[in-house]
């Protein structure tokens, strides 16, 4: 039992010792009270254009992120989502970070590719985190997916250099060293507890009486006994002296015992005391003097009732003994073990009695062994006790360990996200209403380049060119307005292009409204205006919330596909209101108009004397752009062009002398034919098969881009 309490106190030290310095070195060393562990500084140089961690480095999300970087450059430290760093960085040198090996080894691969200058990532809107202006420090709380961390140079420029270091912070990470630290403490206390405990162990004479304590089997027998007048005092002690040592007292006497002393012989007779037990020449444990101490062995039942006339089960017991007189009484005796001893007492006085004693008694002692004995259960007690504890501490840590650990990304489908957020879009917007306005009023082409793409671009140019030929001097430039109160439609994507859709009023028109597609083509470029029609506000638009780029199921329920219904649309204004197609349209006002504005054309044309003849031929151009909205309808944006042609009477000749068509061809003289050019932007609602409504045509903006002739 020693041995192995002295081997449990060694392991208990151990580990407690182990325990405690590891959270002394986690709690004060490694992370600190910020809850954070951080790696130290690691320098990191790219000939290239940025340092990129891959996208399997950080695989795990919960905690919060922190990077630090500082170089002689001004450094641009942001974190994006797989699919808009990966279109960014496409085909440019950089340097990756594809392993890492606590506490700070990395592992880097270098990826060969161009070294042109990149857009400056600070005009990107794409990050989910960046540092900010003159910091080169960010925290990110890490989300689920494939996220990868840039380091480049501020204004995009190649040979990046940079002292980089990286952070965790955890939840509880500080209290949970401290746990472990105060559980390496305790369990240290309890090893050494353990190991030098100094039982208390009563020494015992007998091996053999150390191991195996008889119990008592507690019985009362009232015995009616016969006796003759005692002759010891009244006085005289309940208990004898050691028959092995007289000198020694009986430890259970109630009175010190009297020297022997002759009496005379008493008249009458006297009941005899019970013969009390000797005095045990030997040393007992504290549980076997308490069993010893008990009624049961001395007898203490038979002293206070001597005269009791009930007779007990018959004791096989026959003893002589020779008195003079004859004395009847009744004797209790109460025994717990069987003791068999020769006894010899020599007397000085001359005493005749029989005694006559038949008892039969069956006693069967019961042994304990050592495992049932007290200090024995003490022991193994004191035992469970300490393992129950580490258990619950084991648990408790087990617990705290597991709940702090973060879990693994789980995303396992290609990434999308919204193509951009409400708040970028609204920025988007009023950017565009600023720098808008600055071409506008300087008719300056270049600049809309910045925000705009075709077709709208195509369209904004040649109405610069336009300006500029009939109002040289500047005097009817477009006043300034702005698109008010957007409301964004912004569907997923998993990879570049990526568009969303703007509903807003218009500050200089309020009887219309601007009906927009915004479009970024790859991750470096910004968002352009591509698409934009002015319906009026009574026609009904549908709502842009929760609008998604288009499945093929999305398509199968739709009335018509969106390039068929292009080419009908164009075969329609081509053949006017009596074309086959013009069933399944239903026109807007503007729509109306503009085949108007045609028939009156023609016929002002045709009544030349040097034009033959006029035809008119609308075509679809380029792909339509579909989205899918709420309601499952598909709201269409495409571009039609239309050539406007007046062929020339044999012998004549005919040019642009006025008009709009003057800013392509002036006073080039043809004598076959003239040609105008018309790009029209159309925003249109194809419904499903599941109702009999036509597609609806909800604008139509025309704008001359050219004029010729042959």
């Amino acid at each position: 039992m020693r041995f192995a309490r002295i081997t449990l106190g060694l392991l208990l030290s151990l580990a407690g010792l182990v325990a405690t310095v590891a959270g002394a070195v986690a709690a004060f060393w490694l992370v600190g009270p910020d809850n954070t562990i951080s790696t130290p500084s690691r320098e990191f140089a790219s000939s290239g254009l940025a340092v990129v961690t891959a996208p399997t480095l950080l695989d795990r999300h919960g905690p919060t992120l922190h990077v630090n970087a500082s170089g002689d450059k001004p450094l641009f430290v942001g974190i994006g989502q797989d699919l808009d760093v990966r279109d960014y960085l496409a085909g440019s040198a950089h340097t990756q970070l594809i392993r890492f090996e606590p506490p700070g080894t990395f592992g880097t691969q270098d990826l060969r590719g161009r070294n042109g200058k990149l857009t400056p990532p600070g005009q990107l809107d794409w990050w989910v985190a960046q540092s900010a202006s003159g910091s080169q420090s960010l925290s990110w709380p890490m989300q689920d997916g494939r996220y990868e961390v840039v380091v480049m140079n501020a204004d995009g420029t190649p040979a990046v250099g940079a002292h980089v270091s990286f952070g965790v912070q955890m939840h509880r990470l500080f209290g949970i060293c401290l746990l472990v630290l105060g559980a390496g403490v305790l369990v240290l206390a309890l090893g050494l507890a353990l190991m030098f405990r100094r039982p208390k162990v009563a020494v015992a004479a007998d091996a053999e009486a150390t191991t195996e304590i008889p119990l008592p089997v507690t019985s009362r027998i009232p015995v009616l006994v016969p006796v003759a007048a005692s002759t010891s005092d009244a006085n005289e002690p309940a208990y004898r002296v050691s028959p092995f040592a007289p000198e020694r007292v009986s430890p259970f006497a109630t009175t010190q015992p009297k020297p022997p002393a002759a009496k005379p012989k008493p008249a009458t007779p006297a009941p005899i005391k019970p013969t009390p037990l000797p005095a045990a020449p030997m040393f007992m444990s504290a549980a076997a003097v308490a069993r010893a101490k008990s009624p049961a062995l001395i007898g203490a039942g038979a002293s206070q009732q001597p005269e009791s006339p009930l007779y007990a089960e018959p004791v096989d017991r026959t003893g002589t003994i020779e008195h003079a007189e004859t004395v009847q009484s009744t004797e209790t005796v109460e025994h717990a073990e069987t003791v068999q001893h020769t006894e010899t007492i020599e007397r000085t006085e001359t005493v005749e009695r029989t005694e006559t004693v038949e008892r039969t008694e069956t006693v069967e002692p019961e042994t304990v062994p050592l495992a049932a004995s007290p200090e024995f259960e003490k022991s193994d007690e004191a035992v469970r006790r300490t393992a129950a504890l580490l258990a619950s501490g084991a648990l408790l840590l087990t617990t705290t360990s597991c709940g702090l650990m973060p879990p693994k990304n789980s995303l396992a489908a290609p990434d999308s996200r919204p193509a951009v957020t409400l708040a970028d879009a609204q920025a988007v917007v009023q950017r565009y209403n600023q720098l808008n306005n600055q071409a506008n009023r300087t008719r300056d082409a270049k600049l809309s380049a910045t925000i705009e793409g075709n077709p709208t671009l195509a369209q904004t140019q040649a109405g610069f060119a336009i300006g500029r030929k009939l109002d040289a001097a500047g005097k009817d430039v477009s006043k300034p307005f702005s698109y008010t109160d957007p409301e964004i439609g912004a569907p997923q994507f998993a990879s570049y292009p990526m568009r969303f859709v703007v509903s807003s009023g218009v500050s200089n028109a309020p009887g219309n409204r601007q009906l927009g597609v915004w479009q970024r083509q790859n991750a470096g470029s910004p968002w352009l205006l591509t698409h934009s029609v002015y319906p009026p506000k009574g026609v009904e638009l549908p709502s842009v919330d929760g609008m998604r780029t288009p499945e093929k199921s999305d398509l199968k329920k739709l009335q018509s596909q969106p390039a068929t219904v292009a080419k009908d649309l164009a075969a329609y204004l081509s053949g006017g209101p009596n074309a086959p197609q013009s069933k399944l349209f239903t026109p807007s006002p503007a729509l109306s108009s503009l085949r108007k504005l045609r028939a009156t054309s023609k016929a002002n044309d045709t009544a030349e004397p040097y034009i033959a003849s006029v035809t008119d031929a609308f075509a679809a151009s380029g792909e339509p752009l579909t989205f899918i909205t709420s309601s499952g309808d598909a709201l269409v944006f495409l571009t039609l062009t239309e050539q406007y042609l007046q062929r020339v009477e044999p012998g004549s000749n005919a040019y642009w002398t006025s008009g709009e068509a003057t800013a392509f061809s002036s006073m080039v003289k043809y004598t076959q034919s003239l040609h105008q050019d018309y790009l029209h932007q159309v925003a249109l609602v194809i419904p499903t098969k599941s109702t009999d409504e036509a597609v609806r045509v909800l604008s139509i903006d025309p704008q001359l881009i050219g004029a010729g002739g042959s």
